[in-house]
Formats: structure tokens, sequence, C-alpha cells
């Protein structure tokens, strides 16, 4: 019978996913989906739950490409609502997107800017 430790590893060995929390409730999702080669482009899937997922992406290699798929997502976030169906939500959203494009935050990953923005990030998988 096949480890299910070695099933799990297979099964996700491409993706990772973290949890976004505020005040110990579940906001967001972010996903990263690799390149087989390294070198290819990375997506990032970011879900501020209440709007629509958005998809970014970052390409070559050099840099922190986690952030800047992240980056190109949340810039995009929110951008289908019409403004007068702004909900709550979308504040969320922009919230986010301040604490992620933080021209600050001094080349800290973007989950790091997030635990300083006071939201729990989580890697769930």
């Amino acid at each position: 019978m096949p480890n299910i430790y070695d099933q799990h590893r297979a099964a996700f060995a491409n993706v990772s996913a973290y949890i976004v929390m505020k005040n110990g409730e579940r906001i967001a999702s972010v996903a990263f989906k690799y390149p087989r080669d390294g070198a290819g482009r990375l997506y990032a899937y970011v879900h501020v739950f209440g709007t629509e997922m958005v998809r970014g992406f970052a390409g070559g290699y050099g840099y922190d490409k986690h952030s800047a798929a992240v980056e190109d997502a949340i810039r995009k976030a929110g951008s289908t609502e019409p403004g007068h169906l702004r909900s709550a939500w979308l504040d969320t959203v922009d919230a986010i997107r301040s604490a992620i494009l933080d021209t600050n935050a001094g080349g800290q990953y973007w989950d790091r800017r997030l635990r300083d923005a006071g939201y729990d990030v989580w890697q769930a998988v």
C-alpha cells in the first residue's frame, strides 16, 4: 500500500496554498501553481471572499516570483464590481491591496507585508 504522505506530496508537487485571516475569520485564499521547469510562469490565484477570484503571474527567475505574481493578481481584484455595488468586501480588497503593494515594505515577501498589516497568513498546502 502506498504511503499517504508520498501520495500527498505527488498530488500537490506543483502547487501551494495559503489562507488569509483577520480577527480569526478566513477572508481570502492565495494559491500558487508552479512551472514544471522552474523558469516558466508562476501563477497566483487570489480570492478575497465576496469578490471574483483573480489570477496574476510572474515569469523568469532570480527574484521573488511569489510576491510579483500576487501583486499582479491583487491589482486586478475587485475591478469587475461596478462602483454603485461597492460592498464591504471591496473595502477588504482595498486594504489587502494596500498592504501587498506597500512601496515602503523594503523588499518583504507578500505574506510578511500582510502580517505586518495585521493579517494572519497560514500555509494550507
